[in-house]
């Protein structure tokens, strides 16, 4: 696979732990990590330092999804949370996210929703989908 195939991705997760297991799942999927970060400030210096990643996995946090597309609204974000309440998702979508995967969903699945925001689309858990084609619509 030549460099223009690697994906870059961004992983933004408080628990350095987690963190870790993604990023090693990340890397082992064919993916470059090119920051990670534990917040949004520190997500933003890094952005600075490094350029915009292809995809940005923001776990949980999302006043950080919220502060990244305000100072970078082209940046694709995929949320990887455990809430899929519609309030929450609806809130994702309005600010900006191109995509929404439950944590507890297939560990592929978030493999896949990185490819799928890499090519322009959107993509989300099935449970959640209901929720972006009922906003969407």
């Amino acid at each position: 696979m030549s460099n223009d195939n690697i994906i870059q991705i961004a992983v933004i997760d408080g628990n350095a732990q987690l963190r870790d297991m993604s990023v090693k799942q990340f890397t082992d999927a064919g993916f470059t990590v090119l920051f990670q970060a534990d917040n949004g400030l520190q997500a933003l210096e890094r952005i600075t330092s490094d350029g915009l990643p292809d995809v940005c996995i923001v776990e949980e946090d999302f006043a950080t999804a919220k502060l990244l597309l305000e100072k970078h609204p082209d940046l694709k974000v995929l949320i990887s949370s455990m809430d899929d309440n519609e309030k929450s998702v609806t809130d994702m979508l309005k600010a900006g996210v191109l995509g929404y995967v439950l944590k507890y969903a297939d560990p592929d699945e978030i493999v896949t929703a990185i490819k799928v925001l890499n090519g322009g689309k959107k993509y989300f858990s099935v449970s959640v989908s209901i929720i972006a084609m009922e906003y969407f619509a």
